[in-house]
């Protein structure tokens, strides 16, 4: 068998803070590598893309309120040039639609392809990090026991119907939100709180 040899690297980080004033920031940050360099003699790798953005987003809208965005390494001065565009996010939602939003937005010669998939990667990132926004000071105990409002749950059918097969329109996790019962917690997270002595609720 051959050696496989690594010709490219390129790795998504993307990471979500509570600001503490109910506002969330979601960083990105899109490194391409090249393990070879220019050949196999080269003998030290090359990093060709080194991009980020920041967005500023205001919660339960989930409404991108200020973008920041850099390009550390890329192949040319002119790329930069595409930067300020990337305000025009300012408004959207990063909720449905986001990702043809963006698309529409900076797809082709409207915006670079590299910061327009890192883009695409941190939209599901708000809505993950969400769940630690709500929840994060509050007490475990709390939150299990809380009941959701009209408007608590009509949020989460929104955010969650038929992003996939668990959550299908038909499906059980749905049904049970909209006849007001809590959907079931993932295993992750009964499993952290029996580890923790935290009663699980039942269905």
């Amino acid at each position: 068998m051959t050696k496989r040899i690594p010709i490219h690297q390129r790795n998504y980080i993307t990471e979500a803070f509570d600001e503490g004033d109910g506002r969330m920031r979601v960083s990105g940050r899109l490194v391409d590598n090249k393990p070879q360099g220019l050949c196999l003699d080269d003998g030290t790798d090359l990093v060709i893309h080194d991009m980020g953005i920041d967005l500023l987003i205001d919660p339960p809208s989930f409404t991108i309120v200020d973008v920041e965005n850099h390009m550390s390494t890329r192949p040319y001065a002119q790329c930069e040039q595409i930067l300020d565009s990337y305000k025009a996010l300012i408004g959207l939602s990063v909720t449905r639609g986001y990702g043809n939003r963006v698309k529409k937005l900076f797809g082709g010669p409207n915006g670079c392809s590299h910061m327009g998939a890192l883009l695409l990667a941190m939209g599901p990132v708000a809505i993950q990090a969400s769940w630690s926004l709500v929840n994060l000071h509050e007490s475990l105990e709390s939150r299990l026991n809380k009941v959701d409002n009209d408007h608590d749950r009509e949020r989460r059918l929104q955010l969650n119907m038929n992003t996939c097969h668990v959550w299908k329109e038909e499906g059980q996790h749905i049904q049970l939100i909209k006849l007001g019962k809590r959907a079931p917690l993932p295993d992750w997270e009964s499993e952290r709180l029996m580890e923790l002595g935290v009663e699980v609720p039942k269905l």
